[in-house]
């Protein structure tokens, strides 16, 4: 039985790490991410890419827009997807943040939360870094 929830959870983790397809390169990007490490206090950064510019605000500056429309258009699909349903998760707490990606990345809408609240979801947020802070 144990060697079951195992696999399960293996096989799991390693459709994570499976890409989907990238959206195009020059597929305009409109992003808003809003993070919170703690309730109620909330940062607001937004992203805007287009195939001959790239701005970024907020804490997505630091990443620089360019990296950030890279990720952006790289994570299309799994940014526009819910995660799925049946997923052996761990529950490992990791941190109280959370953080919302809405917007749209070609003709995708995007509307995603995370949250660090098991390993799932941290796997998540760490699939979606740079367009989310790191966690201290």
């Amino acid at each position: 039985m144990i060697g079951r929830a195992l696999i399960a959870v293996v096989a799991a983790g390693a459709l994570l790490l499976v890409p989907g397809p990238a959206a195009g390169a020059g597929d305009t990007v409109r992003l808003t991410v809003t993070f919170a490490r703690t309730p109620g206090a909330q940062q607001v950064a937004h992203l805007r890419c287009t195939s001959s510019a790239a701005r970024a605000d907020g804490f997505l500056r630091g990443v620089g827009a360019a990296r950030a429309c890279a990720t952006a258009r790289r994570l299309a699909t799994f940014l526009a997807s819910r995660p799925p349903a049946h997923r052996a998760c761990g529950q490992l707490f990791a941190g109280p943040e959370r953080a919302l990606v809405t917007g749209t990345i070609g003709s995708r809408r995007v509307r995603r939360s995370f949250a660090r609240s098991d390993t799932c979801k941290t796997a998540d947020w760490r699939r979606a870094m740079p367009l989310l802070p790191r966690p201290r």
